[in-house]
């Protein structure tokens, strides 16, 4: 592991487009939170705090209001993600690790590792937001109450990374793969959703990125919208969340270990 960690280290250490995209990520998640949470300090307030209790940047709800709008600022790391990997493939790094040694799991060992380090920067980064709005725009004090909803924000990163690991080794062009990766967020999937819930009730919320969405309302839904019965309970999102992942990671495996590297 050690080995891995030091060989994708020697890869990105100078590379300055891996370093400036992952500062405007990391960068991202606080200012796009800071942008709704003045305007709500300054016109909204009083109304949200009325529908809720408190103010929806205040502890407890915070962490799940954080959650909720970063959960649409991840697509940047998804990015990045696919960079690294069709980097290997155009470079032929890939072949010169397996020449030098490696397993072709390790490949995707070493691909991983990245999944779970910028997930992980994801994480900390939204936990930090999330306290820092929670001291300056909430009434109450530090609590952790509803800090699971930063666990649900965590694992659909990692969905997120893996669906752009699974297009990254499936295409094997930054382009392609970009363009893939976002024309499925973006576009292919929420229509889908769409014409689901429409047509096939619930079902829609059990579409991969949606699984997520569905764990990380916004606060103020709950209070706004009469009818909430129309969905799963919160398990079945889950579970379907991490079997995603499971076959997203199985898939990946089998492209890499089956086809010419």
């Amino acid at each position: 592991m050690k080995q891995l960690l030091y060989t994708e280290w020697l890869k990105v250490k100078n590379y300055r487009t891996f370093w400036i995209m992952l500062l405007v990520a990391v960068i991202v998640i606080p200012a796009g939170n800071y942008v709704p949470a003045q305007v709500m300090s300054s016109n909204d307030l009083e109304q949200a705090a009325k529908m809720l209790g408190q103010s929806p940047f205040g502890f407890p709800v915070v962490w799940q209001t954080v959650a909720n709008i970063s959960s649409y600022m991840t697509a940047l790391l998804g990015l990045m993600l696919i960079i690294l990997v069709t980097n290997e493939y155009t470079f032929r790094t890939n072949r010169q690790n397996i020449i030098d040694g490696w397993e072709r799991r390790q490949f995707v060992y070493a691909k991983l590792i990245w999944v779970v380090l910028l997930s992980l920067a994801a994480l900390l980064t939204a936990v930090l937001t999330a306290f820092v709005c929670g001291l300056v725009y909430g009434s109450k004090s530090f609590s952790l109450e509803g800090f699971s909803y930063m666990w649900y924000y965590w694992l659909q990163v990692v969905l997120e990374l893996c669906l752009a690991l699974l297009a990254a080794v499936l295409v094997k062009r930054a382009g392609f793969a970009m363009a893939i990766f976002l024309g499925y967020i973006m576009m292919l999937e929420q229509t889908l959703v769409l014409l689901l819930k429409k047509y096939a009730g619930p079902v829609g919320g059990l579409l991969p990125l949606q699984t997520g969405d569905e764990l990380l309302p916004f606060p103020l839904v709950g209070k706004m919208v009469n009818n909430m019965s129309d969905r799963y309970d919160d398990s079945v999102y889950l579970t379907f969340l991490l079997g995603y992942i499971a076959l997203i990671i199985y898939l990946v495996f089998r492209k890499v270990l089956k086809s010419d590297l």
